[in-house]
């Protein structure tokens, strides 16, 4: 039975994450009702705080005050799985990026989950499709947020072998009704499009910086004041028609420009781990976040991205700027 998209849905969330919040708060504020289930008390009240700061940068950043606090109001905290299910519609797993954890949630899902309730995994690699059983098989499918996931826009769909049709056309027109882009692949592949993009520029900036050709952060300035603007605008594939298409493939031919190896472990970044800094949970990866916490530093970079996509609204929501 098809969805009535434009009433509100019962979203379950699994998982209390900085992305299984951020997607809570996403639903709550286009009137949908959230329960925001974790097995942990700590997470659940980790996620209370970040749902704060999350309406704090909406608020300074122009949103009505009303709707901000209305939209915290729609979600309720449970460490009961049961409950974050009954009469659920839509169930959105966001569990840790481990196959064995999202395996038992799948399975949990599929013994207490209403028949019809449609289930999203937010997995960012795996194929989820591999690790459900049987019974979920028709009405399961992958929606992928980006980090963080109440203010970035994509949402990558992919459907699996079973997964019914009507259920991607469905997930589509919901998610554009909350301002969402939704992009649909016609099927699974490890990474699906973005992470494999960035697989591959990562390979290409360890390989640079391990090397000795520059600093992390001299690469970032580099990076932000050439490819990431001019993304905003033409994206990747329609850079190579300003290049020319005859110049891009002469480019391909160039056996001077030796592709970096592939190196599963790339020395400075395994030096780090090992150090125990692990980025911005920790207050120091590659840069030194100077004492504040996950909560401060997020919301910070929330403050500056909404204000690049705000800027730049026309160019993200269109297919094509020229």
């Amino acid at each position: 039975m098809a969805r009535e998209i434009n009433t509100p849905q019962k979203i379950a969330i699994l998982g209390a994450g900085l992305m299984g919040t951020g997607i809570a708060y996403v639903f709550a504020a286009n009137r949908h009702s959230v329960q925001l289930y974790d097995i942990s008390a700590e997470r659940l009240d980790s996620a209370k705080e970040n749902l704060q700061k999350i309406a704090d940068v909406f608020r300074l950043a122009g949103r009505a005050e009303e709707q901000c606090e209305q939209a915290n109001e729609r979600i309720a905290m449970t460490p009961d799985l049961h409950a974050a299910l009954s009469g659920a519609n839509i169930v959105i797993e966001a569990v840790s990026e481990l196959a064995e954890v999202k395996a038992d949630v799948f399975r949990q899902v599929s013994e207490r989950a209403p028949a019809n309730a449609a289930v999203w995994s937010n997995t960012s690699s795996l194929d989820v499709f591999e690790l459900a059983p049987e019974f979920l098989q028709s009405r399961l499918l992958i929606a992928h947020w980006f980090a963080p996931a109440h203010i970035l826009p994509l949402v990558e769909l992919v459907p699996g072998p079973h997964t019914q049709p009507h259920l991607i056309g469905e997930a589509d027109a919901l998610l554009a009704t909350m301002g969402k882009i939704p992009v649909k692949l016609d099927r699974y592949v490890p990474g699906f499009i973005i992470n494999r993009l960035l697989r591959a520029l990562g390979r290409e900036a360890f390989y640079l910086i391990d090397n000795g050709y520059v600093t992390a952060a001299d690469l970032d300035r580099a990076v932000k004041a050439s490819l990431a603007p001019r993304m905003m605008v033409l994206g990747v594939m329609q850079r190579y028609d300003f290049t020319g298409l005859d110049l891009s493939a002469q480019n391909f031919k160039n056996d001077k420009f030796v592709d970096a190896p592939v190196d599963l472990a790339p020395r400075v970044l395994v030096e780090r781990v090992n150090r125990g800094e692990l980025g911005v949970k920790t207050g120091r990866g590659f840069y030194d976040y100077q004492g504040m916490s996950v909560h401060e530093a997020s919301k910070r970079r929330d403050e500056l991205l909404l204000g690049v996509l705000d800027s730049c609204s026309r160019i993200v929501s269109t297919e094509r700027s020229i």
